[in-house]
Order: C-alpha cells, then structure tokens, then sequence
C-alpha cells in the first residue's frame, strides 16, 4: 500500500466549502431582501404621511368654503379680494392668501401637520366662460411628508384635486 494515493483525500473539504458558499449566497441574498423590503416598507409610510396631508388640507378648504364662501377671493366678489384672512384647520389659526385676476381668484395656505408634514392648499374659482355666473372651484392640495429647509432624500410629495 505504500505507492497507492487516495484520491478522494480533498473531496470533503471541496464538498464543505461548497456547501459554504451556497449557504453564504443564500444568506447575502436573503439580506439583500430583507433590506429592499425595508426600503419600501419605509418609502409607503412616508408616502401616507404624506397623502393624509393632502387629505386634511383639501377637507379644511373644502369644510371653509362651504361654511364661509366669503373667505376665499372670487372673481366676482364686489368687496375684493379678502385682507389677509384666517382659518381656523386643526386647531390653529392660518393664514390665507389670495390674489384676482379678471375671471378667477386663486387663495393659497400651508397647513402645518404633525411630524413636520404639512399640505400646501391651492383654491381656485373661475368664472371664465360661464353665463351663470356660478363659479367652478378647483381645490389642489399638495401633501408633504416633510416641510422643513433640511435636505431630505426620503421627501414624498402627494397631491388631490377636487373640482366642484
């Protein structure tokens, strides 16, 4: 027997590194997953923050234009376009602006939400073209996770229009 190899001396360790790699492969893989889904797990949470603001903001423009259709400039306002007026959305005071042109008033707020959300609301009535004199109101509000100066890669924007 002196002269004989065996020739299967380095199979088990072949096999074992083997086996190694595969496992390693799967784990790094499995990883890899894991942290796409944390990714997109985090991308929807931020992209509800910041659909439930524009949700809140068009429904605060929306209760203040039914309750009080004087709040917002119209075209055809005989008293012009309303001085800096407040409303009052989630109890607090905010400001509205408004500016006129010859057949439409645009009113624009920011309201602030939590966790530095906040939703810039538009407020359009046009009266262009319309004989009754019944203006069409175009409510858009923009829903932002984020609102502060700070550079922020994760910053979701979401908006809702309403026509009415």
């Amino acid at each position: 027997m002196i002269g004989k190899t065996n020739k299967q001396k380095g199979f088990t360790l072949l096999f074992a590194s083997l086996v190694g790699s595969l496992l390693l492969a799967l784990g790094i893989a499995t990883f890899n997953i894991v942290l796409r889904e944390l990714d997109l797990s985090s991308s929807a949470r931020e992209s509800r923050k910041a659909f439930y603001a524009a949700d809140s903001g068009w429904e605060c423009a929306f209760f203040h234009d039914r309750k009080r259709p004087a709040v917002f400039a119209t075209s055809t306002n005989s008293l012009g376009i309303p001085t800096p007026t407040f409303i009052q959305c989630r109890n607090g005071d905010i400001s509205v602006a408004s500016t006129r042109a010859a057949f439409s008033a645009v009113s624009t707020f920011r309201m602030p939400l939590d966790d530095d959300a906040c939703a810039d609301v538009k407020i359009t009535k046009d009266d262009n073209d319309n004989k009754d004199k019944i203006s069409k109101t175009f409510i858009e509000s923009r829903g932002k996770n984020d609102c502060t100066t700070n550079p922020n890669p994760n910053r979701v924007e979401r908006a809702i229009r309403v026509k009415y």
